[in-house]
C-alpha cells in the first residue's frame, strides 16, 4: 500500500462559523469525508475530528483541527507521528483572498501569504512542503475589513460559486493519489476565465 496521507481543513469550530467563508477548509474535508464514506469523530481528551480509510490503495487521514485557525499547526506533529506521515504527505484545504470566489489552486511548498493557519503549520513543523489547496473567496468589498469578509457569510450567489469550488478542492485531492501532482495541478490550475453560480 502507498504511504498513508494526511487532508488538513482548515477552519474555526462551532455553528458560529460553520457557513462563514474562513471555513471552505473544513468543509473540503467534510465533502471528502462523504466522498470516503468517513465518519469524522472526536477522540477522547483530542482537539481535532479525525477519520481514517482506505481507498484505491491509499490510507487517508481526514483531520479538522478545533483549535481555531490562528493554533490549527498545534494539532499535527502528535498526528503525523501516530500515523507516520511526512510533511510532503500533508495536503491542507484553506480559503485564499487573492482567487476569485470559486477558484482552486494546488500549489506544493511556499509562503503563508499572511494566512494564519498556514502560518501555524509551518512554525509546528518548522518548513513549508506540504501541500496546499487553495478555495478562493475573493477580497473584501470596499468599507468591509478582511476580518469581516473572512468570517461573514457569504451571499446565496457567491455560496453557490464557493460551494463549486470546495468540491473541485475535494476532487483534486482525491485525484492526487493516483495521479501526479504535476497532472492534476494542471488540470486545476487553470485560470478559471468564466466562474458562475450555475
Amino acid at each position: 500500500m502507498q504511504d498513508p496521507y494526511l487532508f488538513l481543513g482548515l477552519g474555526n469550530p462551532g455553528r458560529t462559523y460553520e457557513r462563514t467563508r474562513h471555513n471552505v477548509g473544513f468543509l473540503s474535508v467534510d465533502l471528502a469525508a462523504e466522498e470516503l464514506a468517513v465518519r469524522l469523530r472526536r477522540p477522547l481528551f483530542c482537539q481535532y475530528q479525525v477519520g481514517r480509510t482506505d481507498a484505491w490503495g491509499v490510507r487517508y487521514i481526514l483531520v479538522k483541527p478545533l483549535t481555531y485557525m490562528n493554533r490549527s499547526g498545534t494539532v499535527l506533529p502528535r498526528l503525523m507521528k501516530k500515523y507516520g506521515i511526512s510533511s510532503r504527505s500533508l495536503v491542507v484545504f484553506c480559503d485564499n483572498m487573492d482567487l476569485p470566489p470559486g477558484a482552486v489552486r494546488i500549489r506544493q511548498g511556499g509562503g503563508t501569504a499572511g494566512h494564519r493557519g498556514l502560518l501555524s503549520i509551518t512554525r509546528e513543523l518548522n518548513e513549508c512542503g506540504f501541500i496546499r489547496i487553495y478555495i478562493g473567496i475573493g477580497r473584501p468589498k470596499a468599507g468591509c475589513s478582511v476580518v469581516d469578509h473572512v468570517l461573514g457569510v457569504p451571499d446565496e450567489e457567491e455560496s453557490r460559486m464557493i460551494l463549486k469550488g470546495v468540491s473541485r478542492a475535494r476532487d483534486a485531492a482525491l485525484q492526487l493519489f493516483t495521479q501526479p501532482l504535476e497532472r492534476v495541478m494542471n488540470e486545476y490550475n487553470r485560470k478559471d476565465a468564466h466562474i458562475t453560480a450555475t
